[in-house]
Parts: structure tokens; sequence; C-alpha cells
């Protein structure tokens, strides 16, 4: 693995402005993040104990870089999950990702803030990765919207910012699901702004 980890970190080192590639982003960072620094992993294939191991020595070495918070709350939620123990270990490194702007973190961290229970935190989260550009929030986002579960909440979005969202994700959508997972998301939505007049 380390000659690997060495093979990426010249190539992205090449790059202008690339990051170096660490161990905390070879175990954990996530393929759709738009952040990431090498090849990605992907949830299943993720070995939470090098990944944990990886990032805390990352967060120890450079603590202000949210990329290595979420990457260790990515492995310590997913530890916990498949050990059975509490999940919300991994809330304050997601948390902290977020505040700084990590788009992956806000949108992870808005699903977490849904396994509690509480809509309008996940929603705030998730709506600012969505306004970021992030397709996954742009269609999650859209789908609590559609799905009704963001009434009482602030800062909910329009019907027109919803549509602008399925727009935006549309030219991001790649393959039949996600392509009809949209369509059906736009056929709500005509609904229900047919329903407001």
């Amino acid at each position: 693995m380390r000659i690997l980890l060495a093979f990426f970190s010249l190539l992205l080192a090449g790059s202008a402005g690339a990051q170096t590639l660490t161990a905390c982003d070879w175990e954990a960072a996530h393929p759709s993040d738009p952040y990431h620094v090498g090849p990605g992993v992907s949830s299943k294939a993720v070995d939470t104990v090098r990944a944990i191991a990886a990032c805390e020595q990352a967060v120890k070495d450079d603590p202000a870089e949210p990329r290595f918070h979420y990457q260790l709350g990515r492995a310590l939620v997913y530890h916990a999950d498949r050990n059975g123990s509490d999940w919300r270990v991994g809330l304050p490194h997601l948390e902290k990702a977020a505040d700084a702007g990590h788009v992956q973190a806000q949108f992870v961290l808005g699903l977490m803030y849904q396994r509690e229970g509480d809509a309008c935190a996940a929603a705030k989260t998730m709506k600012r990765a969505a306004d970021a550009g992030l397709k996954a929030a742009r269609i999650g986002y859209s789908n609590d919207y559609l799905a009704g579960r963001l009434g009482g909440c602030d800062d909910v979005a329009t019907a027109a910012e919803v549509d602008a969202y399925l727009a935006a994700a549309g030219e991001q959508v790649g393959g039949w699901y996600e392509q009809m997972l949209l369509e059906v998301l736009r056929r709500d939505l005509a609904a229900v702004r047919g329903g407001e007049r």
C-alpha cells in the first residue's frame, strides 16, 4: 500500500494546487466527495479500523483540515454501525467539517440528524450542501421537501428553489435509476405546484 500511496501522491503533487494524498484519504475518502483526494473508497469497502487509525493521525497532524474530520467522522459512523455501537461518536468530526464548509460533510451530517429524528437540523445543513451544488443534497433535500418532512422548519426552500435544485441535478445525474428518481421527484413537484394555484 505504501508504494501505491507514494505513486498517487506523486501524481497529485504534479497537479496545480493539488493536495497531498494521505493514508486517511486512501482509506476513507468518499468517491462522490467534491474535495476527495485520491481514488475514493465505497462505503462497503472501507476498512474502518485502518481508516480510523489513519484519519486520527491525519487530524492530529493537521487539525484545521475539514477533509480529515469528514473522513474520520465517516469511518467512525461506519465502524459503529457495523459493530452495534453509538454512531454519534462521529458527529463532532462531521460537524466540524460541515461548519468549515465541507459540502459532503454537510450532506452526511444532514443524514445523521435525520437518524436522530431532527428533520429541521437535517434540512438546514442539507440545504447548505444543495445550495453549494452537491447532487446528492439537491436530490435528498428535494425528496424531504416533497415528502412533507420540513413543515415547521425555518428557512425552507420554496417550490421554485426545489425546482431549481432538480433542474440543476438533471445536469449531474447519470444512469437509468437516477434519471427515473429525478422524473418521479419532478412529477411530485408539479403536483405540489399545481395544488398551490
